[in-house]
């Protein structure tokens, strides 16, 4: 199902390139390339930007279906199978987007033995008999690698400090039917490998 169907690969940088150059090869390693009918490359490094406007300025540009977002501040653990993605992206019509999970990074996830753990009964596991799993959620809409369709991006990207949660705060409210959800069964498809912030507005 997801073949015919467009995607295009954001990529958004902030100048740190050691660690992109890291991303760039676990990309390079865990992706299908030839799969992306765009790829839109933001480089922030002067910070004129910020997080808010990075993120819209990359939407500005992309004419495709779907969006595998991707902060490049992360390398994958395991190659991924971008189709059973989208397939069930296009299914459950109610899926704001399906992230790949890293690992628990604040002492409060790691305390809790990751994010997911931190409150368990907030998350919901599926699986279907073709293999594909997802674990559904409405905590929050994440800007770690993930995909989404483009209704989501057409919404517009808010200007504003916390622009993150505000924005999954509005998704949710919107359609309390909308869910987010982390691919597979839990289990950590990337690491996040910035030990530091350095651009600005997140």
């Amino acid at each position: 199902m997801g073949a015919s169907l467009s995607i295009a690969l954001l990529s958004i940088g902030d100048g740190r390139d050691e660690i992109h150059d890291r991303a760039h090869e676990s990309i390079k390693a865990s992706l299908n390339l030839r799969r992306f009918d765009q790829h839109i490359v933001v480089d922030d490094r002067d910070h004129k930007l910020g997080f808010a406007g990075a993120i819209q300025h990359g939407w500005d540009q992309i004419k495709c279906d779907f969006v595998f977002h991707m902060e490049m501040d992360f390398t994958f653990n395991w190659s991924v199978d971008i189709d059973p993605i989208i397939q069930t992206l296009e299914e459950r019509k109610y899926l704001v987007q399906i992230a790949l999970l890293r690992q628990p990074v604040n002492p409060i996830e790691i305390e809790a033995g990751g994010v997911i753990q931190q409150n368990p009964g907030a998350y919901q596991q599926l699986e279907l008999n073709d293999g594909r799993a997802w674990v559904e959620h409405s905590q929050f809409f994440t800007t770690n690698p993930c995909i989404y369709p483009a209704w989501v991006m057409r919404r517009g990207w808010p200007q504003r400090a916390e622009s993150e949660g505000h924005f999954g705060i509005e998704l949710f409210k919107e359609d309390p039917a909308r869910r987010s959800a982390f691919w597979g069964h839990g289990e950590q498809w990337v690491s996040h490998v910035g030990d530091y912030r350095a651009g600005v507005g997140y």
